[in-house]
């Protein structure tokens, strides 16, 4: 009977820590899993007490330094303070939403911040309304992150969206997810050759370097590409923990792992000491040309939209791209402008139509050239 209730207990312990992801009560449910060798005749009893001694301070350690650090071991929302985010499911490209109509809101201090609804179709992608039935005769896709996703944005206020106004002959498809980054595009284009289009766009700057070196807790479980010892492009696995790079783990395995206060102290100190490196930067530049190379060799066009040509990094990776010869338009907006932007820092459905046309005067221009 005892046995029955200990088992009982473990199984929820470790159901908390997966609800709530706690990496401390996931320790506490290990802790108290070694103390189940106590009921098996044929183990040590003091290995079991040194075993338990270690886990129960390493639980310890975690929890100080949480605490140390403002943090609750179980985050619950409360009416005044709380968000709804889109549900995901794990892929190949790491995550995707799950298809249907989500409800993104957030609420903070009682006031509703956001509240959009997001349409993702069966390929596991943001749904572009069309604008009209004007019949299409030639594709532009977008790829990139969340603000090509249009986060906090309703389907008729993204980029790819607002583009339409612009090109209503051509069938517009948002390839963007939230937390993306270069490297998703490449695999994607990769393994799926089909979702590239007469015209490509590639969301990006500077942001997306972390994103495709695995130094964002996000980039857990995504594609991971490494310069050789030959300066060449090659894929080495997934984002995950070292030996474990071959192997696409699941998303909710990271985003428990990575709240451990030792590993976030660790990171800081040693593994992410230096955000982006001149290194970082090489890749970054790597994954663009591979891209750029096989959009070509596909006898198709790329245009990488740059939405922060300021800072030393930024004007370094643009002067790349020129030397390497490829195109980009500058998507830069004012920060000053608060028509521009959400107030989490995302582009508004103004700051889009403000690209939107920067995307077209670009075009137009290149085409009178």
């Amino acid at each position: 009977m005892k046995k029955i209730i200990f088992i009982i207990l473990i199984v929820f312990l470790f159901y908390f820590s997966y609800s709530f992801k706690s990496f401390q009560l996931l320790m506490i449910s290990i802790s108290f899993l070694s103390l189940f060798g106590f009921f098996l005749k044929k183990i040590n009893k003091n290995l079991i007490l040194i075993i338990f001694s270690i886990l129960i301070s390493v639980t310890s350690v975690e929890i100080i330094l949480l605490f140390m650090n403002n943090g609750k071991i179980v985050k619950i929302d409360s009416k005044k303070n709380f968000s709804k985010n889109i549900k995901y499911e794990k892929t190949f490209l790491g995550h995707q939403p799950v298809p249907g109509v989500q409800n993104h809101k957030v609420v903070i201090n009682g006031k509703i911040k956001i509240n959009k609804n997001y349409t993702i179709g069966d390929d596991k992608f943001r749904w572009t309304p069309e604008l009209d039935a004007t019949e299409k005769n030639k594709t532009m896709n977008f790829f990139g992150g969340s603000f090509t996703f249009g986060w906090g944005l309703n389907d008729d206020e993204t980029l790819p969206y607002t583009t339409q106004f612009y090109f209503k002959n051509w069938k517009i498809k948002n390839y963007g997810v939230s937390g993306y980054g270069i490297h998703q595009m490449l695999a994607l284009i990769q393994k799926n050759p089909e979702t590239i289009g007469d015209l490509n766009f590639l969301i990006t700057d500077t942001r997306h370097i972390p994103r495709a070196t695995c130094k964002r807790d996000y980039s857990f479980g995504t594609p991971k590409y490494t310069l050789n010892i030959e300066n060449k492009l090659i894929r080495s696995g997934y984002c995950n923990y070292g030996v474990f790079n071959k192997i696409p783990l699941p998303r909710i395995i990271g985003s428990v792992v990575n709240r451990s206060q030792i590993k976030i102290l660790i990171d800081k100190l040693y593994f992410r000491k230096i955000d982006i490196g001149k290194k970082d930067v090489e890749l970054y530049l790597a994954i663009i040309s591979e891209i750029n190379k096989i959009i070509l060799g596909e006898k198709k066009k790329i245009i990488i939209g740059y939405m922060n040509a300021n800072g030393k990094i930024n004007e370094y990776v643009l002067k790349k791209l020129t030397q390497k010869k490829i195109k980009f338009v500058d998507l830069s907006l004012n920060p000053e402008n608060k028509e521009y932007w959400l107030p989490d820092e995302h582009t508004s459905k103004k700051g889009n139509e403000k690209r939107s046309l920067m995307i077209a005067n670009f075009l137009k221009k290149k085409q009178n050239n």
